[in-house]
């Protein structure tokens, strides 16, 4: 049932699953949503590991050599061969989509070998694919309370391990899950 949805644009802020959200794809994620319009809305998950060395894509990605090895994140169902880089800070180059002043994604593939070569930006998370919405998709999903929408943070984005952002996103908005009780759906 489609629903008449007036939320405003939640670009460059988290979405956080709850825990009632049994979608494969999005339980306990963090998204951080890169774009949102009245077409739709584009993301990233920025706690799911797809692989923990991006070695064996090197040559995918026309690099013949790596002074680092980084994690690839499953960055969302959507286009699972498509990578995207979400970097910070924001310089203008790559033909980003800048996200906030400092933070910023790129499909780029020149972005990935400078970060190979050890000139690239200072915190990167590399991911295959993305989370996609189309037109009041996404805000149904808020209006039907599958996710809570918490200010992005840079700390949770790059320096909180993996398997803590879904709890510390929560908890960066007063949330603690296991007290949290959401009843969805009409009465």
């Amino acid at each position: 049932m489609q629903l008449a949805t007036d939320i405003d644009d939640i670009s460059g802020k988290f979405l956080i699953a709850v825990p009632s959200l049994n979608d494969p794809n999005f339980s306990q994620t963090v998204v951080l949503v890169c774009e949102h319009s009245k077409e739709g809305a584009f993301g990233l998950i920025i706690n799911r590991i797809l692989m923990n060395s991006f070695r064996p894509l090197m040559k995918a990605f026309e690099i013949k050599k790596s002074s680092v090895d980084l994690p690839i994140y499953f960055g969302g169902p959507v286009r699972p061969e498509q990578g995207y880089v979400l970097y910070s800070p924001y310089d203008g180059r790559y033909g980003s989509i800048r996200i906030s002043d400092n933070l910023a994604v790129t499909a780029s593939k020149e972005l990935l070998q400078d970060i190979a070569a050890g000139k690239g930006p200072r915190r990167f998370i590399f991911a295959l694919g993305f989370a996609g919405w189309v037109a009041d998709q996404l805000e149904n999903e808020l209006m039907m309370d599958s996710w809570l929408v918490a200010p992005a943070d840079h700390d949770i984005l790059f320096k909180v391990p993996v398997t803590e952002k879904w709890k510390s996103a929560a908890e960066s908005i007063g949330v603690e899950f296991e007290r949290l009780i959401i009843k969805g759906g009409w009465a």
